[in-house]
């Protein structure tokens, strides 16, 4: 009987390896396939590589990760940024592999990919969130204290705002689904859905109260929540960050992320905005195309509590060990994080705001982690999060 039981342990290990490892494939080819698009193709182009800088390149990866990388990413990247870095970090990379290796709690992020959920942790560590107004999660209506509420309960209380926002928080990305709306909404409850304007949302989504920025950001561009986008990760035993940005609407739009339009610019420690903004496909502005504000040495005020509280955020769950965080600065001067991001995360984005890598002097132990992790089987990665080597 021992013998059964050990043999069915293995096969159901072997298989879960099988799994995972087809899963990170898919990944790999996913960013892989990113640059078959004709216009990324041709951002790479305007930053041709010296034979210096691709033996660079080469030394890195070949010393460190045990193979080289394709070349492309950094182009990209050093076309965005007017500069290069050899420490440059590729998406291939990244999503595949780092994020992968760093999250594998998968019970931890199905949990906290809900956006319904995680306000319920930040108000436990004194965090601040979006004020909710009503949501729904699994079909079920609450109120912003999580009681459960009625159809009749909900459109009353959306009744006595001037305005709100509305998204899903489940299953949801680069503003796909966000609404403002007003009194005049035309909003219908229906088993565990609602419409909104002839907008359906089904079981999982969240009414809230709309986030007035401080005025620092409102001068940029006020018709959006302009957000930082800052990424941490647990390293050995304390929270690191990587470069910060800050994404910015723009067009009359209330959302800023790149996907939907916005453009994206870097930001120092200081709060202190550096150089340019883009686009995702490499337009860039000196100025604010609605406003005229001028981005470099442009100054955020209070930005300090915005990177302190996504650090303590983060303390909080470290059975994820890399998070996206969207993050603001409210007209009180207080730090709101609006989403942590916990999967299909991206690196591209700071390293094309800033122009450096996103691990610094720090990328030789990163790819050697990656070295360790690939050689061994996924069921034994767990052990070896946060840069640890056995």
């Amino acid at each position: 009987m021992n013998i059964v039981k050990t043999l069915y342990s293995n096969y159901r290990i072997a298989r879960q390896d099988a799994r995972t490892s087809f899963i990170l494939r898919k990944r790999h080819y996913k960013e892989l396939y990113k640059f078959r698009d004709a216009r990324r193709i041709a951002i790479a182009k305007q930053f041709p590589l010296s034979k210096e800088q691709k033996e660079a390149i080469d030394d890195l990866y070949e010393t460190n990760y045990g193979k080289r990388i394709g070349y492309i990413w950094h182009q990209n990247y050093a076309a965005h940024a007017g500069r290069f870095d050899y420490k440059f970090f590729p998406e291939v990379l990244y999503f595949p592999e780092f994020e992968a290796y760093q999250n594998q709690n998968n019970a931890a992020i199905e949990l906290l990919s809900d956006k319904n959920f995680l306000p319920v942790v930040a108000k436990g560590i004194g965090i601040k969130m979006p004020q909710t107004i009503v949501d729904c999660a699994n079909g079920v209506l609450r109120d912003s204290e999580k009681h459960i509420i009625t159809k009749t309960m909900a459109k009353e209380l959306l009744s006595r705002k001037q305005s709100f926002f509305v998204k899903p928080t489940v299953d949801s990305c680069s503003g796909q689904g966000c609404v403002k709306a007003d009194q005049g909404a035309k909003i219908e409850f229906s088993n565990g859905a609602m419409s909104l304007n002839g907008n359906i949302y089904t079981q999982d989504f969240v009414i809230q109260e709309l986030i007035e920025c401080n005025e620092s950001l409102q001068r940029i561009y006020p018709y959006a929540v302009n957000t930082f986008r800052i990424i941490t990760y647990i390293w050995k035993d304390s929270i690191q960050h990587m470069p910060i940005s800050l994404r910015i609407g723009r067009g009359g739009k209330y959302v800023d992320n790149a996907h939907a339009g916005g453009i994206f610019v870097a930001i120092n420690e200081n709060g202190v905005i550096c150089n340019h903004a883009s686009t995702e496909f490499n337009e860039n502005y000196e100025c604010h195309p609605d406003t005229g504000v001028k981005f470099e040495g442009y100054k955020i005020a209070q930005f300090d509590k915005v990177l302190a509280t996504v650090t303590r955020f983060h303390e909080a769950i470290p059975q994820i060990g890399c998070i996206n965080w969207d993050a603001t600065i409210d007209k009180d001067g207080n730090a709101i994080v609006l989403e942590a991001n916990t999967s299909d995360g991206g690196v591209w984005l700071p390293q094309m705001a800033h122009g450096v890598g996103p691990f610094g002097e720090r990328i030789t132990e990163v790819l050697q982690w990656l070295r360790f992790m690939n050689k061994i089987k996924p069921h034994e990665r767990g052990r070896f999060t946060a840069g640890r080597i056995g």
